[in-house]
Order: structure tokens, then sequence, then C-alpha cells
């Protein structure tokens, strides 16, 4: 069993990596929230936030959240928010956004695993103001209060889905150039991907990663691209 179980968290974290272009890459600093429950009757329930400022000429931090359940009446849960910050001029922008669920050998077990990124090319060195700083403690503090609620996964979402709404107006209102150091006006683009939570009634192992789309133009836009990776899988 525990072989097993190490094999598969392997290769959840080896398709994490290559999502990244290196298998190393998810111990490099990126943000992964990784839960793994095998106790009948538990939760395990993992929070990542982190905030990135980047100013080199490469842009491809990761973000991802693992949730493994192999056990009965059980919750593994896995949740991830990146902000990255872009306050160069990169010529490859190719930032990754994984969510990887797997629940097998249990009954009545749910994992899920949810992932937040926003990426914002700023034109130049920024901070967020007094008020954006508040929301985001904020923020960090009630993630981790999610755990000793007892939410189904569609109010999980729910509160998911406006936590990430607010860090997108924190990212629209609340950001400032350093002082002495411009920011310059960009052209403004958004691309937004998101994907359904799916449900398996059968305990088979079930790993569905979702990654944004590489890209290799300048981070040019005022407003955050943004991508959200959701997977769940449940026991019957």
């Amino acid at each position: 069993m525990r072989r097993r179980l190490l094999t598969l968290l392997l290769a959840a974290l080896f398709t994490f990596g290559l999502a990244t272009g290196s298998p190393a890459a998810a111990y490099a600093g990126d943000n992964a929230a990784i839960s793994v429950n095998t106790k009948d009757g538990t939760t395990v329930f993992k929070v990542a936030f982190a905030i990135r400022h980047v100013m080199g000429d490469v842009v491809d931090e990761t973000n991802g959240a693992v949730a493994y359940a192999s056990c009965n009446d059980c919750a593994a849960v896995a949740i991830a928010f990146e902000i990255v910050l872009v306050e160069g001029s990169p010529s490859t922008v190719t930032p990754t956004n994984v969510a990887i669920a797997i629940n097998e050998n249990c009954d009545t077990c749910v994992a899920v695993a949810e992932a937040y990124q926003f990426v914002l090319g700023t034109g130049g060195l920024v901070h967020f103001d007094k008020d954006g700083n508040k929301v985001l403690a904020d923020i960090r503090k009630e993630l981790h209060s999610l755990k000793k609620e007892d939410l189904t996964i569609d109010q999980l979402q729910a509160e998911l889905d406006s936590i990430a709404a607010r860090i997108a107006d924190v990212l629209a209102n609340h950001l400032v150039p350093v002082p002495g150091r411009k920011t310059g006006q960009q052209e403004t683009t958004t691309a937004t991907t998101a994907t359904t939570p799916t449900t398996t009634t059968t305990p088979t192992t079930t790993t569905t990663p979702t990654t944004t789309e590489p890209a290799t133009t300048e981070p040019t836009t005022t407003e955050p691209t943004t991508t959200s990776g959701v997977t769940t899988t449940t026991g019957p």
C-alpha cells in the first residue's frame, strides 16, 4: 500500500513538474498545496498562498494543488492561490496552473484540488497599498479557517470563487507604483480559462491536470490573466 501510494504521488508530482518543463520545478520555490489522506473518518486540508514579484527574462511560475484520498468516510482538500506580479520585460511568459485530485480504493470519500493563479504585467515596480495588504491578510486567514467549517463541495467552490474575485479587485484597485519608479500604461488584455468540477462515482484513480497555455509575449496587461484549475473525485 505504501509503495503504491508513493508511486501515485510521484506520478502526480511528476506531472506537475512536467507542466513547467522540468520535473524538479515543483520543488524550486513554486507554490504547491499537497493533501494526502489515508486515515478513515478524517479530513486533511492543505492551503498554499503566495505572492511573487518577478523581474527576470523568464516568467515560468507554477501554482498547483494535489489531493489524494484512500480511506473510508474521509476527505483530502488542497487549495493553492498564487499572484505573480511581472515587473520587468520578459521575453518568455509561461506560467502554469494545475489541479490534480486522486481518489482510490475508498468508500464515501472526497478528493478536491483547487488552484487559482493571477498573472499581471505591471510595467514597473509596484506594491499593495494599505487597504490591499489588509484584504490579502484577511484572505490568508480565511483560507486557513475554511478547514474548520463543514462545507459541501459547492459551498467550498462558492467561497473560493468569492476569494478569487476579491483578489482580482485588489489587483485592479490597490496596486501602486514604488516611489521613483514609473509604471507604463499598457494595453489591456484578459485571458481566462476554467474547468468545471468533475465527479466520478467509481473509487478508481482519477488524474486530471489543468494547465495554462504557454505564452511567449510580454505581459503587457493592466488586468490580471487568471487561470483556475479544479478537479474533484468522490467515492460511492
